[in-house]
């Protein structure tokens, strides 16, 4: 298939798989009756796990700490993708173009585990894959989409979104074999409205696409879906410019609900990340058409084997996971040859215990522009800035219940030495608090903020 023009590879990689090639075979006496996708976004591997990336190949240069440059968008498109790939035929990806202008050394930004310690901390007690790269080459939308479909439906061939279409999902395949399922998306549902995520669900299925409340809910009282998928809502999700260890925190909230519910020893969790971001990884994709860039994967369960798994996967073989355990057929042809994971599990060894992230929260403090729904924005120097806070609850909604002192921390950018117009604390009433900011020059702003009870936040503010 090496020969074949892009679009006529993704037609057959995404063509429905023939009868012949629909039997799958099952897991017989696994424990698994429950499985979490937590769905994060735009980080490559080496990004959140430069510790693990050494390579003898190279030299060495010294980069010094600077908290507050850590973040910046950086363009992530299919052609952007390919271009700092850096494809030569008959040598692979060189993986060497990603500190090509306008971004530079933004791309090859790495993050201690200090940001993201729950993470760093789930990937050490439970297991870590270190080959999964993103299904497609391209941004947010067509990797969401073949993660759920085992196809981007024509998203990535010269269109600005998905085919109008209707198609099929793991929603309609697990609806069709009576296993119940769930998407629990960290914001207002009539958000989701007309968007994609209502042609992903079946006919007479749309309470199921449903806020991140309830997933806590359902956990709670016992309602937990075969199948859950978990998407942040604003200021929660990693993605540029979207602070890392905001998101880290609700990671470490959604795995303290899941340990200690009735569900942690019939379940297997997978936290994944849509697609790199545009930041660099020195481990190219297997073939020069088809997979992205190198991102994480760790999975959490009483049944990981604990440590590394390096055998080759995309988020598609979270479908074949599920698929191979409940005796289903693959989606497609690309969803079909997917590794099933099933290797990461021991469903015999003694069950390893609940997690116990070291960052979890009851409430966030969360950092917002105008609204709840809008990020604080990108302000000049020495023009003032209104920030609005907002306690949140783990479904990410205002939890009115919590008021009182919080308190607040900034960290400026390195070299600069001018003072910014910056409040010690804010004081929480009814759940809301808002200050007023100035800062002396352009760079990365990070503040953190420390709660009533035991309540955290950060956000990144990018200066102009």
């Amino acid at each position: 298939m090496a020969g074949l023009p892009a679009v006529a590879l993704l037609a057959a990689m995404t063509a429905p798989v023939p009868a012949a090639v629909t039997r799958a075979t099952g897991a017989a006496g696994a424990p698994v009756r429950h499985v979490i996708e937590i769905m994060l976004e735009n980080h490559t591997f080496d990004n959140l796990f430069p510790w693990l990336g050494a390579t003898s190949r190279g030299h060495p240069v010294s980069a010094p700490p600077n908290e507050g440059d850590v973040q910046g968008g950086i363009v992530n498109s299919r052609a952007a993708e390919l271009r700092a790939m850096d494809f030569r035929p008959g040598r692979g990806y060189l993986m060497d173009r990603y500190t090509d202008p306008p971004f530079g050394i933004q791309a090859v930004t790495t993050f201690g585990q200090e940001f993201d310690p729950d993470l760093q901390y789930l990937a050490g007690a439970y297991e870590l894959a270190g080959r999964d790269f993103q299904p497609v080459v391209g941004p947010t939308g067509p990797n969401v989409l073949t993660a759920l479909t085992g196809t981007d439906h024509g998203w990535n061939a010269g269109r600005p979104g998905p085919h109008p279409e209707p198609w099929y999902s793991i929603f309609d395949e697990l609806t069709a074999h009576g296993r119940s399922w769930k998407i629990y998306y960290a914001l207002p549902r009539w958000v989701l409205r007309g968007t994609v995520w209502q042609q992903l669900i079946p006919p007479g299925h749309a309470r199921d696409l449903t806020t991140a409340s309830q997933f806590f809910t359902d956990l709670r009282r016992g309602h937990l879906p075969a199948f859950s998928f978990v998407r942040p809502g604003v200021g929660y999700s990693q993605e540029p410019r979207e602070d890392i260890g905001q998101g880290d925190a609700w990671l470490g909230q959604l795995m303290s609900a899941v340990a200690r519910s009735r569900y942690w020893r019939s379940t297997a969790i997978f936290v994944t990340y849509d697609e790199g971001g545009g930041f660099w990884d020195h481990v190219g994709p297997p073939r020069a058409r088809g997979y992205g860039t190198r991102v994480p994967l760790v999975i959490v369960s009483p049944w990981a084997r604990r440590g590394s798994y390096w055998h080759r996967s995309t988020s598609v073989s979270v479908l074949s996971f599920m698929q191979h355990l409940w005796n289903l057929p693959p989606l497609t042809r690309l969803n079909a040859t997917q590794n099933d994971l099933l290797g990461a599990f021991d469903f015999h060894q003694p069950a390893l215990p609940p997690p116990r992230p070291p960052v979890a929260p009851a409430d966030t403090i969360g950092f917002h522009g105008r609204s709840d729904l809008l990020e604080v924005k990108a302000p000049r120097a020495r023009h003032w800035l209104t920030i609005n806070l907002e306690a949140e609850t783990g479904g990410l909604t205002l939890d009115r219940a919590l008021s009182g002192q919080v308190h607040l921390t900034l960290t400026k950018p390195a070299g600069v030495t001018a003072q910014a117009s910056f409040p010690a604390s804010a004081v929480l009433a009814g759940g809301r608090a808002s200050l007023r900011v100035k800062f002396p020059a352009p760079g990365y702003y990070r503040i953190a903020a420390a709660g009533p009870d035991g309540s955290l936040g950060w956000t990144t503010v990018i200066v102009l």
